[in-house]
């Protein structure tokens, strides 16, 4: 493949993954399999087809087709395998992300840190093949932290995206937050079994939205602040799931749509740096005068994105069980919605500001988006769009 042209291996990539898909259309998914696991795999294909769809005519988005294939087939493989073949395919995922870690990201306490939590994930994933009952309440809280995050389990995840490029960064954070919705039925399972979880989560929750909202605000690279913005927002699933039951019901199309939509605002900055390059929010304002469909396409994303802290509290309440808490318990959870809402709001209507109605720049050339990096983000947002409706 090293010696494939370019465009010959775009093409190639865009082949693989529509040929996976329909293989899995006609063959995997009229079998009555977990409808969870459709979604989580479709959600998989899609990230990887529009990840590669927007780099046509990239200088370097060659590079990324073989990455985007093998993060791909494993996820693919970690949603939808049965027992204990997906189990494999999660130890595969998690031992190619040590691995990226090791090789991407720049040495520093971050990076020791990170692949001491990848590794001991690693080890309890490949206790769990062999082991019936090697996945605890620990074991079980332990790997779906590492892939739904909550602040200090975060370092892998923010490595990864860190280290990546935005396009890549795309597929690994959908493919990264797919493998743990794929367990939100074991965290479901573990806290109607441990109830004492159920009142320290929303406190968890809260700690790791302000913490990670902060970080937000702070960082001007793109990359950085999507990823700890995504943090917040998992926070949220994370403190509703402590209070109300059937997580996997409105937690999973929660995920999903946030993962949809963070991949495509990091589709939208890849967009930027083919054509300016990485350089800091700040720095590349005023582009929506040059650029009227990434003004329009931007401004779009944004408002669905401000949207999704509605999505878990309406699916949440609309079926209040018999025995859900009193609401000066919820006080916890309302504060935490809160949080996360204000928060993100400010993150993003600052970003939406500085990248496409700041102060024009005249010494910046503009090349507007083209048919397929269009595409692309409508085919990302309108799948989140129906997963938002779904929950």
């Amino acid at each position: 493949m090293e010696r494939t042209v370019p465009s010959g291996l775009w093409g190639i990539g865009l082949a693989a993954i529509l040929l996976a898909g329909g293989v899995l259309t006609v063959f995997g998914w009229d079998t009555g399999s977990d409808p969870s696991g459709r979604l989580l795999a479709a959600a998989i294909l899609l990230a990887c087809f529009c990840g590669l769809l927007g780099q046509q005519g990239s200088s370097r988005g060659s590079e990324d087709v073989g990455p985007t294939l093998l993060l791909g087939g494993l996820g693919l493989g970690g949603v939808l395998g049965m027992e204990p073949f997906n189990r494999i395919f999660i130890v595969g995922l998690l031992a190619y992300a040590g691995f990226f870690l090791a090789r991407h990201l720049a040495a520093s306490l971050q990076k020791s840190l990170a692949l001491v939590h990848v590794s001991l994930a690693l080890m309890l994933a490949v206790l769990a093949i062999f082991m019936e009952e090697g996945r605890g309440v620990v074991g079980v809280l332990f790997l779906v932290l590492t892939f739904l995050p909550l602040v200090p389990f975060h370092l892998p995840f923010l490595g990864i995206l860190r280290s990546s490029r935005e396009s890549l960064g795309s597929v690994w954070l959908v493919v990264w937050l797919a493998a743990g919705l794929s367990q939100l039925q074991d965290l479901e399972a573990m806290l109607i079994l441990h109830v004492e979880w159920k009142g320290v989560l929303p406190v968890l929750a809260l700690v790791s939205a302000l913490y990670a909202s902060l970080k937000a605000m702070g960082h001007r690279l793109p990359r950085e602040g999507l990823a700890y913005a995504t943090i917040t927002f998992l926070a949220l699933l994370w403190g509703l799931s402590g209070e109300f039951s059937h997580i996997a019901e409105w937690g999973l199309p929660f995920g999903m749509a946030v993962a949809l939509l963070m991949s495509a605002l990091l589709c939208a900055y890849a967009f930027l740096h083919e054509r300016y390059g990485s350089h800091p929010l700040n720095t590349l304002q005023g582009l929506g005068a040059g650029l009227p469909r990434f003004r329009g396409i931007f401004t779009f994303l944004i408002s669905l994105i401000m949207l999704l802290p509605v999505l878990p509290v309406v699916a949440a309440f609309k079926d209040i069980p018999p025995e859900a808490p009193e609401a000066h318990f919820l006080f916890p959870v309302w504060l935490l919605l809160f949080t996360v809402w204000l928060s993100v709001s400010w993150v993003f209507t600052t970003m939406l500001h500085q990248t496409a109605f700041g102060k024009p720049r005249s010494d910046v050339p503009h090349r507007d988006l083209s048919v397929y990096e269009l595409w692309a983000l409508l085919l990302l947002m309108g799948t989140a769009s129906m997963c938002g409706m779904m929950a």
